[in-house]
């Protein structure tokens, strides 16, 4: 009993600045990254921290996985963004949330087994776990779609890397520009359990 007292006053009696101290560092050790402010601009793109031109590709990344300690990515639409109809299969991220914010035009978007047309201005959250897609309806669309993924995993961002630079890829096309481990640990957190928007379809849907 005299021993517990001891402790109790012990602790009650270390200065608050102290306490303060010890959750700046554990703040900061939580925080290693991002140390430094930066802009990403117009013309730039920063796939795993490395600014490049993302002239002549199917998207950019504006934050990195390498940024935030794979907690944070964004990117956007690049030069051959949207020139054609199409989208991504349907599919999982089993470990990370995803999220579209519509900065300009419009977009479909699927969520499990309903589709919706999303515009500017509108946000769309998808929890880690469900399944969902997002496709372009309109040829030469000069909408914005901005794509934001909390956390993320460096083989994720790998896949968006190879697809900015390749567009969107079958099975074989995949298993020609990744390795095995890189497509063992890509389908490990995430899947694809569906076909891509049947535009058309979900068109007339909508319009009814």
């Amino acid at each position: 009993m005299e021993r517990r007292k001891f402790l109790l006053t012990s602790l009650l009696t270390v200065p608050l600045t102290a306490l303060a101290k010890l959750n700046f560092l554990t703040e900061k050790k939580l925080r290693a990254k991002p140390e430094k402010g930066f802009i990403v601009r117009a013309a730039e793109s920063r796939f795993f921290g490395k600014k490049t031109s993302p002239k002549d590709t199917y998207g950019r990344c504006i934050l990195s996985s390498v940024d935030t300690d794979n907690q944070l990515y964004l990117s956007v639409g690049a030069d051959l963004s949207n020139r054609e109809l199409g989208g991504p299969a349907l599919h999982i991220h089993h470990k990370d949330d995803e999220i579209f914010y519509i900065v300009s035009g419009e977009f479909l978007i699927q969520i499990d087994k309903d589709i919706f047309l999303i515009k500017k201005g509108d946000t769309v959250f998808i929890p880690r776990g469900t399944a969902h897609t997002f496709a372009n309806h309109i040829v030469d669309n000069p909408g914005e779609l901005l794509t934001i993924h909390q956390p993320i995993s460096p083989e994720l961002e790998k896949f968006y890397d190879v697809f900015c630079h390749n567009g969107y890829m079958n099975e074989e096309q995949m298993g020609k520009l990744f390795t095995k481990d890189e497509l063992k640990m890509l389908y490990a957190n995430n899947a694809f359990v569906g076909p891509p928007i049947d535009i058309e379809s979900a068109l007339k849907k909508l319009k009814s």
